[in-house]
């Protein structure tokens, strides 16, 4: 019962029952790393998956040129590493520790055989990598579609949705970000960072809370879609790509 909580409580697990899902927890180790320690690198033999069972994880491939490309950031009860499930067991991703982080691992070998024994967990599985790529192909979009003020809206209003908290009229992330670190995250310098961030406080997009966390507005989210937002025009450059509502 030490481990039960360990992935317990993800919705990976949830067609087992609580016998299957004590013999499972057996299964799970809990490895805990330090602020800016790396928990593995592009290219080395994989053979573990994670869940983020306290801290913050960022995962980035790094380009030809050195520039670190950031894919996401993992909080709490986030599943990661799964790839090595469908390959040949080599990292394409680096993974460092944002903060003092406590993991939940499963073995790729032990991780296989439960899948064999349940379908039902298989196909989840399948659903949640099918997920990724669609969120990874939707960045890879941004990059090539939207100038970087439009990217770096809808990313904040991504991670607002997914890592964030409802306070008033928006939703708060629940860590700070440095520009640096949205740069990586839209390809932008940290000085184009910076005059767009200004951009859209101005606009009315987010704002910073007490505690330096930016707060996503709802009146944006609400706008938010998957699809191109109507805001957007061919000449992003002239146009009012924010207006507020009313306008």
């Amino acid at each position: 019962m030490k481990y039960l909580n360990c992935m317990m409580d993800l919705w990976l697990f949830d067609s087992l029952n609580p016998q299957e899902k004590t013999e499972i927890s057996r299964l799970f180790r809990r490895p805990e790393y330090l602020k800016n320690e790396y928990l593995f690198s592009e290219g080395e033999p994989a053979s573990a998956v994670f869940v983020v069972a306290k801290g913050r994880v960022k995962l980035f491939k790094t380009a030809e040129n050195g520039r670190e490309i950031v894919l996401a950031y993992l909080t709490q009860n986030q599943l990661f590493g799964e790839e090595i499930l469908f390959n040949d067991a080599i990292r394409t991703i680096t993974a460092v520790a944002m903060e003092d982080t406590r993991l939940c691992a499963c073995y790729k070998s032990d991780f296989e055989n439960l899948l064999s024994q349940n379908s039902q967990i298989a196909v989840k599985v399948i659903r949640t990598l099918s997920e990724k790529i669609n969120n990874i192909t939707e960045t890879l979009a941004d990059m090539a579609i939207y100038d970087i003020q439009n990217r770096l809206a809808r990313t904040l209003a991504r991670l607002a949705k997914e890592h964030g908290e409802d306070v008033g009229d928006g939703r708060r992330l629940n860590f700070r970000l440095t520009h640096d670190d949205l740069g990586s995250l839209v390809g932008a310098s940290r000085v184009m960072v910076t005059n767009v961030i200004k951009s859209l406080k101005k606009s009315g997009i987010i704002k910073d809370d007490i505690d330096h966390k930016l707060v996503v507005s709802q009146w944006f989210l609400n706008d938010f879609s998957d699809e191109m937002p109507k805001f957007i025009r061919k000449d992003s450059s002239t146009c009012k790509c924010f207006p507020k509502p009313g306008e």
